[in-house]
């Protein structure tokens, strides 16, 4: 039903803030990472995995060797998911939070809402619930943790509480139009139409050319007999974002509707 991109690379710079403050610059890659500042070194560490996964994930079991901590642990586990190597990263970002003991909630909330959403991309819908809750109850403040945990919910088709959940992150970020856009398709599948464009209206007047807003607007329309302010719509999405997910759902929309037509 709802797709989203890993964030995983999109958290990096709040988590090295999280891990190690204060320090600035950037780390010749072939210094030791041991003899940098944490923040220097996690900063060093992360580029490296971005640039070869594989060598950047020999440079951070070397750094976890000569005590890097949770930022070189932090850094095994991406590298390990830029690898393709998805479970054994969520394991390692699961298990280095017992590894935290100095750590904030925040912090450690944060980490645990990586391996959750790593969870989620591998369809381990039960384990990603279990790990996104334990991360909300570390900290709750993060509206992406409920936007998460309620995708979760919503892959698993409990529509009702995963808009508990999108109402949560909306709780904590009002104007936050992925959560609208998720609430409405909860509803919208929930046959509750009216709220579902509700919920569409206001990311549109905030977001007027929103893809995955307009997709799910040409869907109520679509489901209301509204069949030629559908197709309008979803051409709509086609011209403004032909290469995005929301382009590709429409084109399946616009094709099973000829098919409906003819």
């Amino acid at each position: 039903m709802l797709r989203r991109p890993s964030i995983l690379v999109s958290k990096l710079a709040t988590v090295m803030l999280l891990f190690a403050a204060g320090t600035t610059g950037t780390a010749n890659a072939q210094v030791r990472l041991s003899e940098l500042s944490a923040t220097e070194a996690y900063r060093a560490c992360i580029l490296q995995t971005q640039k070869d996964a594989e060598a950047g994930f020999e440079a951070a079991i070397a750094w976890r060797d000569e005590g890097g901590g949770p930022p070189a642990l932090h850094c095994v586990a991406l590298a390990l998911f830029d690898m393709g190597q998805l479970d054994e990263a969520a394991k390692r970002l699961e298990t280095m939070v017992d590894q935290m003991p100095d750590a904030s909630d925040h912090a450690r909330a944060s980490v645990l809402g990586q391996a959750g959403r790593v969870w989620l991309q591998l369809r381990e819908l039960d384990r990603a619930y279990t790990v996104l809750s334990k991360s909300l109850q570390l900290d709750g403040s993060d509206p992406e943790l409920w936007i998460d945990r309620g995708e979760t919910l919503a892959r698993g088709q409990e529509y009702w509480d995963a808009i508990d959940d999108f109402s949560g992150a909306l709780d904590r970020a009002p104007g936050h139009l992925d959560a609208l856009i998720f609430r409405a398709a909860a509803y919208r599948l929930l046959n509750v139409d009216d709220l579902a464009r509700d919920d569409i209206d206001r990311v549109l007047n905030i977001a007027p050319d929103h893809p995955d807003a307009l997709m799910e607007l040409g869907r109520l329309y679509a489901r209301s007999g509204a069949l030629d302010d559908a197709r309008t719509t979803w051409l709509r999405v086609l011209s403004l974002s032909p290469g995005s997910a929301a382009a590709a759902a429409a084109r399946g929309s616009l094709e099973q509707m000829d098919v409906t037509v003819e």
